[in-house]
């Protein structure tokens, strides 16, 4: 497993910049290599995590920037269009909210320094917050250079990778094979077994993976696969939250897809289609990891009965967090939040950080208050609807990118509830990288969508896309 830990993420890493030569989006590859680090051993990759003095956020802020200064430079236009250091100059609606997230952040920077006189620290303290901002800008621009074409080809690469993490991680979360070195951050006991859910390597596009597959209108096996293998990481997960998503995730496709032109016949294949995806998981699960199957089915169980269980006990406990930190931020700024304060000053900001990986919503309203849980409400609508309201519309492409792109900030919203998704500190620079993919397609002209160019020698991906081969939509 040694050399598997070490060949891995040179393929893959090797894999994007191949692809690059012709699709410079893919150099976008390296910060998801980053996010992705530990599901695909690309903490090994040693170059991309040094100086080791520097926080892992720094270093993938400093190559997202390198990346983008690359892309820049590699191209200035798409077509016979200029393009801008961060895409088109026009601000979209949707994209207000966040010049005033900007400005909240600005503001409590401010703050930070004026209690302490000490810029720097107050630069510091304040920087995570601001990788999300400036880590949007920069993504936009990147994805500004990428036609639709590219950044369809793009997504199915990293839909590919994502497969891979899950596959690794069902080998050892569900057949318990050695293949990760890490241990498992959580251990339950069923019959006198031991239950372990591990979430430090556990695949981290899996919300991209189902809306990208989901959207297709067009599903060949191979795409069938991804899916199956998604589901089933998903259930090895031992995640309730996860698998509702999943499941609103299949609805929410199903619906979505059909609004503008219903077809009965191509519902009934795609659910046929989903439940023969779904069966397999399943099957596979039962057979394989027959106690973990008995234990998610015990911890689905607690969500429709009374009193007690851990589900309630789980809420509760959020619940409780919630209230503490709603009390404390009420000492000082309800409207705002407190922002960046210095070194904590009682108990409950101690506990702030280990809290906030059970919801996103948290960390938001201890540094921004109702204002920046109002603000980034309005972030996530806006794209939400805007991105609905691409998939409206034609191109056929265009159509799938923008369904992916809605599915998946759908339940990257729901799992708000359970993780902190995109407030997560580690990758605070890629946080909303999917929004800002949703400003790019939104700021792409009419001319390029009718005719865009295909990168010369395009293959299919290894799923078997090909939608001319395929002459049955599901």
């Amino acid at each position: 497993m040694g050399l598997v830990r070490l060949a891995l993420p040179a393929a893959l890493l090797l894999w994007f910049l191949w692809k690059a030569r012709s699709n410079p989006l893919f150099l976008l590859g390296i910060p998801v290599l980053m996010v992705m680090r530990s599901s695909v051993f690309f903490e090994n990759m040693k170059p991309f995590w040094m100086p080791g003095r520097f926080d892992p956020v720094v270093l993938l802020m400093g190559w997202l920037a390198i990346v983008w200064a690359v892309t820049v430079a590699r191209r200035s236009r798409l077509g016979d269009r200029p393009v801008g250091l961060f895409g088109a100059g026009r601000i979209l609606p949707e994209e207000l909210p966040l010049i005033g997230i900007a400005a909240l952040i600005g503001l409590h920077a401010w703050g930070a320094f004026a209690d302490s006189g000490d810029l720097a620290n107050a630069a510091s303290l304040a920087s995570g917050a601001i990788y999300l901002v400036l880590g949007y800008l920069l993504v936009r621009g990147i994805a500004s250079r990428a036609t639709h074409v590219e950044t369809r080809e793009f997504l199915a690469a990293v839909v590919i990778v994502n497969t891979v993490a899950c596959g690794l991680f069902i080998l050892h979360q569900g057949l318990h094979l050695p293949i990760y070195l890490g241990h498992a951050n959580i251990t339950y006991v069923l019959g006198g077994q031991n239950i372990s859910r591990a979430t430090t390597f556990s695949p981290a596009f899996n919300l991209l993976a189902l809306g990208f597959v989901l959207a297709k209108r067009r599903w060949t096996p191979g795409w069938l696969v991804v899916l199956a293998i998604t589901l089933l990481a998903i259930l090895v997960s031992l995640t309730r939250t996860l698998l509702i998503a999943a499941i609103l995730g299949l609805v929410i496709a199903l619906i979505a897809r059909e609004l503008s032109r219903p077809d009965f016949g191509r519902v009934a294949r795609r659910v046929g289609a989903i439940a023969l995806a779904v069966v397999v998981a399943i099957v596979a699960f039962s057979r394989f990891a027959p106690a973990y199957w008995s234990f998610l089915l015990k911890r689905l169980s607690e969500f429709t009965s009374r009193g007690g269980g851990t589900q309630v006990s789980n809420w509760q406990i959020r619940t409780l967090h919630w209230d503490a930190v709603e009390r404390v931020v009420a000492r000082g700024d309800l409207a705002f939040g407190l922002g960046f304060p210095q070194p904590a000053s009682n108990a409950v900001d101690a506990h702030v950080y280990l809290w906030s990986s059970d919801m996103t919503w948290l960390p938001i309203m201890y540094r921004f208050g109702y204002i920046g849980l109002m603000l980034f409400a309005l972030l996530l609508a806006g794209f939400m609807a805007r991105a609905l309201w691409l998939s409206l519309k034609p191109p056929e492409s265009r159509r799938e990118l923008a369904l992916t792109y809605f599915i998946t900030i759908a339940l990257t919203v729901i799992m708000g509830f359970q993780m902190w998704t995109f407030m997560q500190p580690s990758v605070y620079p890629m946080g909303l990288w999917i929004l800002a993919l949703v400003a790019a397609e939104a700021l792409r002209p009419a001319e390029e969508l009718a005719g865009a160019p295909v990168p010369v020698g395009r293959p299919t991906s290894p799923a078997g896309e090909d939608a001319q081969l395929d002459p049955q939509p599901l």
